[in-house]
């Protein structure tokens, strides 16, 4: 089967930095004997096609990458050249009902066309929600999409689909790429001293109000003013003024060594500090998914989260990890206070924990899921539905 993943989403991508789910997902499909490409937005650099070489078992294998020129309106890309791309694949992949080139490309089903969503209705993400109504009223409802076969990254994102409309939706999740983080015979140097008597809590992701950074102080302040044996590992950047107003929230807690701040890190220096810390907190406000979710557990790290789409279908509370419904400081730092005084149940959240995600959640477990989202789509568009 040739397929084709399109990222619509108008932000350029640095295949270096990030667990990028689009290649994750491609290395799982390729390896399984499929050929795939993948396109990517470039901004208004001109068009051009990369060749992803990687091993799999000794196997080479690689991966058709689309870099192409496009241009942005109201987080829309929109690229020309896809086009002309996509009547070379069998089935064609789009994220996220809402993105118009997404929609163009599943409502005229020129190439059998499967949606992978992540989006839900949630009271935090109020701009998303505007949008979507505003599509839905431009778009969505003069257009026939109610049997588009959509794939969902969690249960919130599929009772979202559900309400627009679309009746053939399949909640499948996000996977791990495995190999991302392999060392290999490379030398990478730890950001962090791998051995610490300190109880090590960690957090990676961006640094801005949605994800609630300001209340993860509040918490750590009020852990350490009663036990001092206590880090903060924080991994991430974001726009400079609220990550400057954010620096000087921490500046005395980094001096006194309390919390150690790396504004970036390349995905094999995350590896080892997964490895270096006990705890991954994670107060995000509202979350599509959040793959550092998936990145903790399958290192064995123990997750303490808020509600959102990753942690709903991720962490089964009290198991694997803890979910909390409310940002009440004084019942977060119980929870941690109870991991660190616990450690047979500690131990067991950590096993539990990379249990869940090595046994279902990898991109080469959910790849079976996807092959057979893509195979209704092709057999639903060779009887002519649309």
């Amino acid at each position: 089967m040739k397929i084709l993943i399109i990222r619509t989403f108008p932000s350029i991508m640095d295949l270096n930095t990030y667990n990028i789910q689009e290649i994750g997902l491609a290395r799982a499909l390729v390896a399984r004997g499929h050929e795939c490409g993948v396109i990517f937005y470039n901004g208004k650099v001109s068009d051009k096609i990369e060749k992803l070489i990687f091993q799999k078992n000794k196997v080479q294998y690689e991966i058709k990458i689309y870099w192409l020129k496009g241009y942005s309106f109201f987080k829309n890309g929109f690229m020309p050249a896809i086009k002309k791309i996509v009547n070379q694949y069998d089935v064609i992949q789009v994220n996220e009902y809402d993105q118009i080139s997404s929609w163009m490309l599943y409502t005229k089903q020129k190439r059998p066309t499967v949606i992978y969503h992540g989006p839900y209705y949630h009271q935090y993400a109020k701009g998303y929600n505007i949008k979507c109504s505003i599509f839905d009223v431009l778009f969505l409802k003069l257009s026939n999409y109610k049997d588009v076969i959509t794939l969902t990254k969690s249960e919130p994102a599929s009772e979202f689909i559900k309400s627009k409309g679309f009746k053939n939706v399949y909640t499948i999740g996000v996977g791990i790429d495995e190999d991302s983080f392999s060392l290999g015979e490379e030398v990478v140097k730890c950001p962090i001293e791998k051995e610490s008597s300190e109880f090590r809590l960690l957090y990676v992701g961006k640094i801005e109000e949605r994800r609630n950074v300001f209340f993860l102080i509040d918490v750590f302040e009020k852990i350490i003013a009663a036990d001092e044996h206590m880090q903060l590992i924080i991994v991430g950047d974001g726009e400079t003024e609220y990550v400057e107003r954010f620096r000087q929230r921490i500046k005395d807690l980094v001096e006194q060594g309390k919390i150690v701040y790396i504004p970036r890190a390349s995905q094999k220096e995350v590896a080892l500090i997964y490895k270096s810390s006990k705890l991954f907190i994670f107060t995000s406000n509202y979350e599509i998914f959040g793959m550092v979710l998936l990145e903790a557990m399958y290192f064995s790290v123990p997750v303490i989260s808020s509600w959102n789409g990753g942690s709903s279908v991720l962490i089964d509370d009290g198991v694997n990890g803890f979910i909390l419904d409310t940002f009440d400081v004084e019942k977060w730092v119980c929870k941690i206070r109870y991991l660190k005084e616990n450690p047979e149940q500690y131990n067991l959240l950590r096993k539990n924990a990379y249990k869940k995600i090595s046994e279902k959640f990898l991109w080469d477990r959910l790849a079976v899921h996807f092959i057979e989202g893509y195979k209704k789509a092709i057999k639903q568009w060779e009887e002519n539905n649309f």
